[in-house]
């Protein structure tokens, strides 16, 4: 597998559970993911929000997607990166309608990405074989 194979899982799935720590209880939640021209995975949240109080105080997660069917998942661990990029805002604004109430500019639209981490995929018959998965490191 290579980090394209987990980008393609992940722009054909591209809503996926993202777990935060909150001292030391995991959150779960569902997020969406978005795409620019690097081919890596951002996400966004409100400044209000928990998850980005949570996410400021420890930026190690995991994000774990699942192929219509359910027939495959693929997980991520990595660390997020807060991302100040104006124009990448403004794009997600301008093609998400979830977004109309935000301004690119303001301190309350956070936009993330996940620069680096570790991503494998798996079966239900790999179930009892997570150690031998295969580790895309990127």
């Amino acid at each position: 597998m290579t980090y394209q194979d987990v980008i393609g899982f992940v722009k054909e799935n591209p809503v996926f559970s993202f777990a935060t720590m909150d001292g030391d209880q995991p959150r779960v939640r569902g997020f969406l993911s978005v795409f620019f021209d690097d081919d890596l995975i951002y996400f966004t949240t409100g400044a209000m929000k928990k998850v980005y109080k949570q996410l400021s105080a420890n930026q190690k997660v995991e994000l774990c997607y699942f192929a219509v069917g359910y027939n495959k998942m693929l997980r991520i661990t990595g660390e997020v990166e807060f991302v100040n990029d104006l124009d990448k805002k403004q794009k997600l604004i301008e093609s998400q309608d979830y977004l109309k109430g935000f301004q690119a500019d303001s301190p309350e639209f956070i936009l993330m990405r996940i620069p680096h981490g570790a991503a494998r995929f798996w079966t239900i018959a790999d179930n009892m074989k997570e150690d031998e998965l295969e580790v895309v490191e990127f």
